[in-house]
């Protein structure tokens, strides 16, 4: 069982050690960081203790909404494939690998990773609750 107290207790000591550290400890903060990324992923994946009130309409409400949220993020994606064939200065290897940090950028500005691990935690809930959860549109 995750102890939701314990992640966050964690968080704090971590943001307050970020806080403490100076500029140039790069390593660091780098760890700090890393450490930060996993509690916060581990906290996502737990149901909020809120749903279990909640209908099995308002679950696939929010869950519709999220999906929708989750394709109109990924709609603002560069097409690598498209970029790939533009004939401009990056294209090829470089070029792609630009357009793959600028969609994780992208990605990770817009939420996409919490998006997901929340639509998880959704189909989980329904799914235990013997609720079909329909496919996404």
């Amino acid at each position: 069982m995750v102890d939701l107290f314990a992640i966050t207790r964690e968080l704090a000591s971590i943001q307050q050690q970020l806080h403490d550290l100076p500029e140039d400890a790069r390593e660091e903060r780098y760890a700090l960081h890393r450490r930060q990324d996993e509690l916060r992923s581990i906290a996502r994946s737990v149901p909020n203790p809120m749903d279990a009130g909640r209908s099995d309409a308002e679950l696939l409400a929010e869950l519709k909404a999220l999906r929708q949220q989750m394709t109109s993020i990924e709609k603002q994606r560069i097409d690598l494939v498209m970029q790939a064939g533009s004939g401009g200065a990056t294209t090829g290897e470089m070029g792609n690998l630009g357009g793959v940090k600028i969609n994780k950028a992208i990605d990770s500005a817009q939420g996409l990773d919490s998006i997901k691990a929340r639509i998880g935690v959704i189909k989980g809930i329904l799914s235990d609750r013997g609720v079909t959860v329909p496919e996404a549109d």
